[in-house]
């Protein structure tokens, strides 16, 4: 999790290496110029290309730096983070012999990879136009159409240490990682890094002159390697060719010049387009340059012992030589060519290979180092078969040379790594060995943290304070007494604040671009921590046996519970010293509102003490995360009378009610019932006689779809026809109905899917029922209450309204004689983030006067009030709830009343709960408001005693959408 700067670790023991593999060394760069002659470009935060280019302001181009550049500077192109520069420079400005114009790559980190410039379009990635005594060095090329770098019409011009990248597949193999044309000269191409997917490797055009190709490595050129055509005073020195699929170095056009110290290796390959002359030369010389061309020491990997040569190994004034013995005996060149080897082409030579020290030093364009930057050195361990004056030995052949092989031991790194800062840490510098016996002569550190190298002798420990917290990259590099070294990097070290980062964590449920609620599916909101460099790793587990690792800075994580409750989910952050923080959030996952276009969707006779299983299909609950459903149950025809429970299929039927029925009565209520996963719920006739059932679905509560949320609220009066309410006065007619607005009035807006309304017929006049539905639907209604002659009725009722456009609602009176009519709004469902999402429980009986359970053995009296407790058990929180789904039952009235129910703490509305005759039990669903104390308080309205049961069925807590 750490991202301050890339850094590599080492866990073995001990390292050993041979030479230095892929990094740019010492090697022979310049040094930069002061600060004064520097411009800087870095498109990495503040940057401007019509400023001057300074380390504080730099450019945010290359081309800008380019078109301003002056004799003598130098340009830094910056790379944090390994930054691509997409842009097709061109530079027209020219630098002098003594003060030449310099632009160089910065590596993000010691040994890093350089900064790399990616072409756009089609035109190369850097052409040099025109210009004199100009240095590239040190770039990355990236992924070219065609041609990667250009020189045209220039002179004194080095290409050294630029890493080309493959050329994009659309290039077809026809681009040049360097052309050079014919009207430049002194050109030197050294220390290049070119891969296979380019036509030619280096190329020259006739006319250029004294062009020096040293120490490049070139792979699987598809058209030539190195070419030089028509190119006099040509030097091709030290260059390492692999597997080309056409001649690896290829002098033409009346060339003249040199070919030294290279090797060139073939790879068995078949012909075809990317790969179009597989069996040509390895080397090639053309019969009008065969006169001015100088070849020796150079090696030809072609295959070894007696095996066939797949290909000839030179091509000398256009006859092939299979080999160099009888190159040499025709031609009198290569006199010190071998062939006939199998080499690896792309890493040092093997120890005691033919290619080790066997080169000329003097070789025009021979370098003190390689491709790598290590320098030439003299392998005690083979004899020099060379020539030349080279300080060090004779240079192998190749663009790679052999080193001694420098073991660093593995402890032989910082320690302690890792600390709060201030803390001292040290290396060893007295166990480094190498293979040639050679003494070790210098340790050198970068600590990594801005503080100068500490280089010395082998011997005593180099101590290094860590003063400012942070994650440093130090470099060992041990040296020997030739100049191999070995450079590596250890593992970070971590030097870290007093006290652990400290990380929060919050958690909301999902909501949609309308405004709905998916209430199983939390979103968590993980901010950036404060020193996010020191955190190692994060994980949240969701409190469900998930977890998910957390990538760096701030997350947003969406989770899926499987079903609705309560989940604890835990952030565990630790940072780089081990230290560990965590951050906890309680989510209630739970279930969101669908209303459902009400119809009856079932009728069915149940016998007696029967169950009638509901699958899910009938009820509508057969979709994603239904957990719960809300419904309403008519009873009819009864033999006997009895009660109705709804319950979950496939659970022990509770010992509650939903419907109290009388012989021959027709009664209605409503309930939410939990279903199974497949959605089925049972319906239990206690009786001992049938009775006749149908059953509507008024919606559900889904834990995995995007709904509504409830908004209790405190009972509202919409309808009263004795007082003229809601602007009727009189009572309804026996068949006829009057229209009441309820969205978008007295507090419901009018974008409500479902509203609660509790409605009350009474001063009834005849038998009969009522029916409420949105207005403008057909069959979209539900029946209830019923009532007989003289009788108040009452019943609580969800009105889906999906089907509505109006906001506005239908009672008919279904009597053949008149009724007063009363209505309540006590809540809605919507797509409000500020609502209350369900929880489903039990059904679990919380008050029974007759048992006590709930804490009351004793009926409830006449204008007596009750304080329940709803909160804190059968799965309901203790805290939060601010509705609670209940179903009141009156079982053995001696009199005639209603019940009341309302949060406690507030002033009792009129409104009828439950409305029960002497005589006949009654039963009624009521969603209630919750007192802030946990409790609601039950009212008996009427002049006797009653006892009374009140069944849970779930509650709401307001949702905490994201």
């Amino acid at each position: 999790m750490r991202r301050p700067r890339p850094v590599s670790g080492v866990s073995v023991a001990v390292l050993v290496v041979a030479g230095v593999v892929s990094g740019w060394g010492a090697g022979e760069a310049a040094a930069d110029p002061s600060s004064a002659g520097t411009l800087y470009v870095n498109h990495d935060g503040a940057c401007s290309d019509t400023g001057t280019g300074s380390a504080t302001l730099p450019f945010c181009t290359v081309q800008a730096a380019a078109d301003v550049v002056s004799p003598g500077q130098t340009v830094r192109i910056e790379a944090p983070d390994e930054l691509s520069y997409v842009e097709s420079v061109t530079l027209t400005r020219s630098g002098t012999e003594d003060a030449p114009i310099t632009f160089t790559g910065a590596a993000p980190f010691p040994g890093g990879s350089p900064t790399v410039l990616t072409p756009k379009g089609s035109a190369p990635a850097l052409t040099l136009k025109s210009v004199h005594d100009v240095h590239i060095q040190s770039l990355g090329i990236g992924y070219p159409g065609t041609d990667a770098v250009a020189v045209t019409g220039s002179t004194g011009v080095t290409l050294d240490r630029l890493s080309f990248r493959r050329p994009v597949p659309s290039g077809g193999g026809t681009g040049t990682a360097v052309s050079v044309d014919g009207a430049s000269s002194d050109v030197t191409v050294s220390r290049n890094w070119i891969p296979d997917g380019y036509a030619y490797g280096v190329r020259a055009q006739p006319g250029a002159s004294k062009v020096t190709v040293t120490t490049d490595v070139v792979t699987t050129p598809r058209r030539g390697g190195i070419v030089l055509t028509g190119t006099s005073g040509a030097a091709v020195t030290s260059n390492t060719v692999a597997a080309p699929c056409a001649t690896g170095i290829s002098l033409d056009g009346a060339s003249s010049g040199t070919v030294e110290n290279n090797v060139v290796a073939s790879a068995p390959a078949k012909q075809s387009d990317s790969c179009p002359a597989p069996t040509a030369p390895l080397y090639s010389v053309s019969a009008d340059s065969a006169d001015q061309v100088t070849s020796d020491y150079n090696a030809a990997a072609n295959g070894s012992g007696t095996a066939a040569r797949p290909r000839p190994e030179y091509a000398w004034a256009d006859t092939p030589y299979t080999t160099s013995v009888s190159l040499h005996d025709a031609t009198g060149q290569g006199a010190h060519d071998i062939d006939g080897l199998n080499v690896p082409a792309l890493t040092a030579p093997p120890e005691h290979s033919a290619l080790i020290d066997s080169g000329d030093a003097d070789a025009p364009g021979e370098l003190t180092t390689d491709i790598d930057g290590a320098p030439v050195v003299d392998d005690p361990l083979v004899a020099d078969t060379g020539t030349g004056t080279g300080t060090k030995g004779r240079p192998d052949r190749g663009a790679i040379e052999r080193q001694d092989t420098l073991t660093v031991p593995g402890d032989d790194m910082p320690s302690p790594s890792r600390g709060v800062a201030p803390f001292v840490t040290s290396v060893r510098t007295d166990d480094a060995t190498t293979s040639w016996g050679k003494p070790i002569a210098t340790y050198a550190v970068d600590f990594g943290d801005g503080s100068a190298p500490v280089t010395q002798a082998p011997g005593a420990p180099i101590t290094h304070t860590y003063t400012t917290p942070g994650v440093y990259a130090p470099v060992v590099t041990v040296t020997d007494a030739d100049g191999s070294s070995r450079t590596v990097r250890p593992a970070a070290v971590d030097a870290g604040t007093t006290a652990a980062p400290a990380t929060s964590l919050s958690g909301a449920l999902a909501t949609n671009t309308d405004g709905q609620v998916d209430a199983g599916d939390a979103v968590f909101t993980v901010p950036q921590p404060a020193n996010a460099w020191e955190v190692a790793h994060r994980v949240l587990t969701f409190g469900d046996g998930d977890q998910e690792n957390l990538a760096d800075g701030p997350q947003k994580i969406e989770h899926q519970y499987p079903a609705a409750g309560s989940y604890t989910a835990t952030l565990t952050q630790t940072d780089l010293l081990g230290r560990t923080t965590t951050a906890k959030v309680t989510v209630h996952a739970a279930d969101a509102f669908l209303p459902v276009a009400a119809r009856y969707d079932a009728e069915r006779t149940i016998p007696a003490h029967g169950v009638l299983k509901l699958p899910a299909a009938t009820v509508h609950a057969d979709s994603d995360g239904v957990d719960a459903a809300r419904l309403r149950v008519v009873a009819s025809g009864a033999k006997a009378s009895g009660t109705l429970t709804l319950y979950t299929d496939g659970t022990t039927r509770p010992g509650t009610s939903t419907v109290t029925f009388g012989v021959g009565r027709t009664v209605s209520n409503e309930a939410t019932v939990k279903v199974t996963p497949t959605g089925a719920i049972d319906l239990y006739n206690s009786g001992s006689g049938p009775v006749t059932v149908n059953v509507a679905t008024l919606g559900l509560q889904s834990h995995a779809q995007f709904g509504r949320t409830y908004r209790p609220a405190a009972p509202v009066r919409l309808l009263d026809t004795r007082s003229g309410t809601g602007g009727h006065t009189g009572a309804v007619a026996g068949g006829h109905s009057l229209t009441l607005t309820v969205a978008g009035t007295h507090g419901v807006p009018a974008q409500a899917d479902a509203v609660v309304l509790n409605v009350v017929a009474t001063t009834t006049k005849g038998s009969g029922s009522l029916t409420v539905s949105p207005e403008g639907t057909v069959n979209s209604g539900v029946s209830g209450p019923y009532w007989t002659t003289g009788q108040t009725a009452s019943a609580q009722i969800v009105v889906p309204m999906v089907s509505s456009v109006s906001g506005k609602v239908v009672l008919r009176n279904n009597s053949k004689s008149s009724a007063n009519l009363v209505a309540d709004v006590v809540g809605w469902y919507g797509p409000t983030a500020s609502g209350s999402t369900f929880q489903p429980v039990g059904p679990a009986r919380i008050l029974n006067t007759r048992t006590g359970t709930g804490g009351k053995v004793a009926k409830l009296g006449a204008h007596a009030t009750l304080k329940l407790k709803v909160t804190g058990a059968h799965g309901v929180p203790a805290s939060g709830v601010n509705a609670v789904d209940l179903n009141l039952t009156v079982p053995s009235p001696t009199g005639s009343g209603y019940l009341v129910a309302y949060a406690d703490g507030t002033t009792r509305p009129d409104v009828h709960s439950a409305d029960y005759t002497s005589g006949r039990p009654a039963a009624g669903a009521a969603l209630v408001k919750v007192g802030t104390d946990g409790e609601i308080d039950l009212y008996n309205a009427g002049a006797t005693a009653v006892d009374v049961d009140t069944d849970l069925l779930g509650d709401y807590i307001p949702a905490i959408v994201g």
